[in-house]
């Protein structure tokens, strides 16, 4: 029996620590997810949307009544309140017009809706953010490997040019000069693999993990162009653009503020309900009823200021809109500007630039069968298409986070371009 039990312990240790040990591979669209549900900022954002909302009965429920006790008749002999000659004891409620309830339920409402495009272009942020790290993931992770070549290929290149020159074959620069790439080789493998490690911690901690062990990603630089025009990007930004949204939603609280301030001409009603008795005489308690009203008597010299000021506050936060419109329309023309340089970029390497490298690689391989080069040459012609690799795979992360960029500047995903 017990030999049943430690067999049980031990493999379920195994597989605890196989699950530990082996890395987790990590989409793009998985670290988005894990991103929008787990990350400080958007647990921020999400508590700050229920805080909002919270504040709605707040604001349209009346002041909490008032309760009161008067007591009458007490003698100077007794100093007690349980000798009065008559008591009185009630409530008193206080009852603003009901338009007054609508425009604070109204306000209130325009903050939750302002709070929620905050939320929102936060999400943006946060989507953008995770884009960009995860490319440059990729991006270290593939120049890592292409250095890697090249530095298995520059140490092959010592070897042969160490041989070469002990036979007398080539002078001794050409070793000298062999060892002095060899170390810039190493030493930049090295700086991209310590780049490799930060940017990966990076990623963890703002995907809401404490470290970034156990993480893989899985994923691939790829080109892929985007059919959209400028003007249409602008027209999609001003109308779905969560900032622009955020300050509407201003707009509107200073609107309800406004009709507020001028309100306050209507007078608020006041309930006074109480229970009379009378202790030395033989009367029943009775039941009484007040009903008050708050003349607004002082408005022009009380609250004119504040009723003039919320007019300016107006037109102050209309103008702001308008502001924020023209910040928006540029940041997406020069967001789209860069995706262009960046795709033009792509481009180049693709039509030009690598099928170049190539044939020079061609040409160095034709020539070294037909004895015409020294397989130094073809060797250096092989460094030279690493890279050109390496300088194409920072390119496409360019033209990958510049789409990035541009999403954000929008508002809206690409994907989400379509349904307008």
């Amino acid at each position: 029996m017990f030999w049943y039990k430690y067999c049980y312990l031990s493999v379920a240790l195994i597989l605890f620590l196989s699950q530990s040990l082996f890395a987790q591979k990590l989409t793009l669209q998985q670290s988005i997810e894990e991103a929008l549900a787990h990350n400080p900022e958007i647990m921020k954002g999400k508590q700050t949307v229920k805080a909002a909302k919270a504040k709605l009965w707040e604001g349209i429920s009346p002041e909490n009544p008032k309760l009161f006790a008067e007591f009458e008749g007490i003698p100077w002999s007794r100093h007690s309140l349980s000798n009065y000659g008559e008591r009185k004891v009630g409530f008193v409620q206080e009852f603003e017009f009901p338009l007054i309830y609508y425009f604070k339920g109204r306000w209130h409402q325009f903050e939750i809706r302002r709070v929620s495009a905050e939320y929102l272009l936060l999400q943006n942020k946060v989507i953008s953010e995770v884009k960009k790290k995860f490319y440059k993931v990729l991006l270290l992770e593939k120049q890592l490997q292409l250095y890697k070549d090249i530095k298995q290929l520059t140490q092959e290149l010592y070897r042969k040019t160490q041989i070469r020159v002990k036979a007398g074959e080539s002078p001794y620069y050409d070793e000298l000069k062999m060892k002095v790439d060899l170390a810039e080789v190493e030493n930049r493998a090295l700086a991209i693999r310590k780049q490799y490690e930060i940017a990966l911690n990076d990623l963890a901690l703002f995907l809401g993990r404490k470290h970034a062990k156990s993480i893989e990603i899985e994923g691939e630089l790829l080109y892929s162009p985007i059919s959209l025009n400028q003007d249409s990007l602008q027209r999609v930004a001003l109308e779905s653009h969560p900032h622009l949204k955020e300050t509407q939603e201003h707009v509107n609280q200073k609107k309800a503020t406004r009709n507020l301030s001028w309100i306050g001409l209507i007078p608020n009603i006041e309930i006074r309900c109480f229970q009379q008795e009378f202790q030395y005489e033989p009367l029943p308690k009775v039941w009484g009823a007040e009903i008050g009203v708050s003349l607004p008597l002082w408005f022009f010299l009380k609250d004119q200021g504040k009723a003039s000021s919320t007019i300016h506050e107006l037109e102050a936060a209309k103008w702001q809109l308008e502001l924020d419109k023209r910040k928006v329309i540029f940041k997406v023309k020069e967001a789209f500007s860069k995706l262009i340089l960046a795709e033009k970029q792509v481009q180049n390497y693709q039509e030009n630039v690598l099928q170049e490298v190539e044939e020079l690689v061609r040409i160095a391989t034709i020539s070294y069968e037909q004895g015409e080069m020294g397989y130094l040459d073809v060797a250096e012609a092989l460094r030279t298409l690493n890279r050109t690799k390496a300088g194409y795979s920072e390119a496409l992360f360019k033209y990958l986070a510049a789409q990035a960029d541009l999403e954000r500047a929008i508002g809206v995903n690409f994907i989400d371009i379509e349904n307008y």
